[in-house]
């Protein structure tokens, strides 16, 4: 096999996913053949573990994945987590505590599976996207299940805009030193869900703990995005694409604008012979 020359992230939903959950063949053909070229591909996704392994598989992608949007780096041989960064059990509590308090539907995201009670169970469609092996508990606060040592990736809550502020504000305020939260509409969806972190993770910290795994030097480093959880990857990569449909922000941060968009599809394909005639 020709050595790596360059490492390549890649986001899903917007990226390499078209709107219809496709991906294109261009897109596939390319990132078959991007090893032969030089060129290591990774996945880097909020999803979880089993949101991403059976994509990359079916793309024959041979190095580690970044999943839960910088929280864990996966062995897509094997699916175990080579490295995470988790929200300790008790801040996770915590957080769930705020969301409960708010009227939101909590949920708890492990490498594996999202963990949910009754309210959240009717928001299965909403949630899938990120891991459709969701378990759904009593209650879910006092679930053993998701209480373990290793701790968790995610803590979410859906419902109301104005709950999901609240609770935003809530978490910002008073958790800030051991997470970073954001909150967001739906797509599509009246609803709307605040989503904590881990503080200081993003998928940007856990592409250079890639990088130097497999010694490839930060110039040589590109990533492919479309949203605001892409800026970290942005903002380490030594090259950066943004696909056509990105938000103003998202373009900005990026060295390069692409012409392909989430309806057409043909993002990676295009990123990577645009990376490649760079020499």
């Amino acid at each position: 096999m020709i050595p790596f020359r360059y490492l390549l992230a890649v986001d899903m939903d917007g990226t390499l996913l078209r709107d219809d959950k496709t991906i294109s063949e261009v897109d596939a053909a390319a990132i078959r053949a991007a090893a032969g070229r030089g060129i290591a591909v990774t996945i880097a996704t909020g999803r979880l573990t089993t949101g991403a392994l059976p994509t990359a598989r079916a793309l024959g992608l041979s190095v580690p994945l970044i999943c839960a949007d910088g929280g864990l780096l996966i062995d897509s041989a094997t699916g175990a987590a080579l490295e995470r960064r988790s929200i300790a059990t008790p801040h996770a509590r915590a957080a769930l505590s705020v969301i409960a308090s708010h009227g939101l539907a909590p949920f708890v995201f492990l490498a594996d599976a999202i963990h949910c009670d009754g309210a959240g169970e009717r928001y299965r469609t909403v949630v899938d996207t990120w891991s459709q092996q969701i378990v759904v508990h009593g209650e879910l606060g006092t679930a053993e299940a998701w209480q373990g040592p290793e701790g968790v990736a995610v803590t979410a809550g859906v419902g109301p805009r104005d709950g999901v502020e609240r609770a935003a504000r809530e978490l910002q305020r008073d958790h800030a030193e051991n997470l970073d939260t954001v909150h967001f509409a739906m797509a599509g969806l009246t609803r709307w869900a605040v989503r904590s972190l881990p503080r200081g993770c993003d998928k940007g910290e856990m592409l250079a703990r890639l990088a130097e795994r497999l010694t490839i030097p930060r110039a040589r480093v590109a990533a492919v995005g479309d949203w605001f959880n892409d800026l970290g990857m942005f903002a380490y990569a030594g090259r950066s694409f943004a696909m056509g449909q990105a938000p103003d922000v998202v373009h900005q941060a990026a060295t390069d604008r692409m012409r392909a968009t989430s309806a057409t599809g043909g993002g990676i394909a295009e990123a990577i012979e645009a990376l490649l005639a760079g020499g």
